[in-house]
Order: structure tokens, then sequence, then C-alpha cells
């Protein structure tokens, strides 16, 4: 898996060093976060999500490589003893995304790397030990309304499917899901 991805940053990379066009990028929004296990899935917690990210244009009609960095909120509520809790999981991730625009639509999908910030105690005492590095797929799409000149209003929407097991425990089979939609603008730097 390891290797997968870095071959794909490679080949991404490698596509971007004839950038035509860059594009500085902030957003921000929510996250509706789920994990995945095999004995069953706890219910959806809205988080939140902020980053930044370079828009960088290949030399391919309507390609592009976005590289991001973003904190986001993930996590997932579950019923306990019959109280209904919210587990909290906070990252710093990476995600390197390929993007394919017609016009205003868009389609973007790549790998990403998240490292765990910090989570709830109470995360901790039901998950066990967690496990510092998830690796994941984003895919998705949206919108981007040009506002001036050098100026796009971004609207995106994304599926995040954790590909990495994010307890230590072996018993706990944890995998981090969720749907981002956020709202950015995109700035032509050259």
């Amino acid at each position: 898996m390891k290797k997968t991805i870095v071959a794909i940053a490679l080949i991404l990379g490698a596509m971007s060093t004839k950038a035509q066009q860059l594009e500085l990028m902030s957003n921000g929004g929510i996250n509706i976060s789920n994990q995945s296990s095999k004995g069953g899935n706890g219910k959806s917690k809205v988080g939140f999500q902020t980053g930044f990210g370079l828009n960088i244009y290949t030399k391919l009609p309507g390609f592009s490589v976005q590289p991001e960095i973003n904190y986001i909120s993930k996590g997932a509520s579950y019923t306990v003893l019959g109280k209904k809790s919210n587990y909290n999981l906070n990252y710093l991730e990476l995600p390197v995304l390929a993007k394919y625009s017609i016009g205003p639509v868009f389609l973007n999908a790549g790998p990403s790397v998240g490292l765990l910030l910090g989570s709830s105690k109470k995360a901790e005492s039901v998950m066990g030990d967690l496990k510092k590095i998830d690796l994941g797929l984003q895919l998705g799409g949206g919108f981007a309304v040009p506002m001036s000149e050098k100026g796009k209003l971004i609207l995106d929407l994304r599926y995040g499917l954790g590909l990495s097991k994010i307890s230590k425990d072996q018993e706990a089979d944890l995998k981090n899901r969720g749907f981002l939609i956020s709202l950015g603008y995109a700035l032509r730097l050259k």
C-alpha cells in the first residue's frame, strides 16, 4: 500500500513539473464522519474541517494536481450502556488529488495521509490505543464559480475512505469514513 501511494505521488509530481498556472486555495466546511468495523458501525457525527491547498495546472488540458493540508475532526457517535456519546479524533490530513475540470465542474480523486493530533478520552477508552497514521483515499467533485479575473468560489463535495485500521487493538477493525462539504476560495497566482 505504501509503495502504491508513493508511486501515485511521484506520477502526480512529474505531471506538475511543467505547470502553466498555480492557484492558492483556502477552504472550510463540515465533515459528516463515521467509522466502519467488523462488529458494526457507529452513527454519523458532524465535525468541521479547514485548510489550504495549491491547484497546479498541468500541460494536459483540464488536468491539475491539488496537494492540500487540512485540519479535520473525525470520529463517530456510539451508544454505550444506553448513553449516546460522540468520539472525536482530530487529524492533520494531507491529500494529493488528481483533478479534472470541464468549465466550472470538476472531479477529483487521490490518496491521503492523516496524522492523529489528538482524541477525546472517551474515544481512547472505547477504541483503545490509536495509531498515529491513517491512510485513505478521497474522491469527489464540485463547482468553481469565477468571482473576479483571478478568483473563484469553490464548492467541494468529497467522500473520504479510510484504508488503514486506526486502532492498535487487532480485534477492533475500525476505519474512518466520511463526507466532506466545503466552501472555499481559489486565487490565481500565475
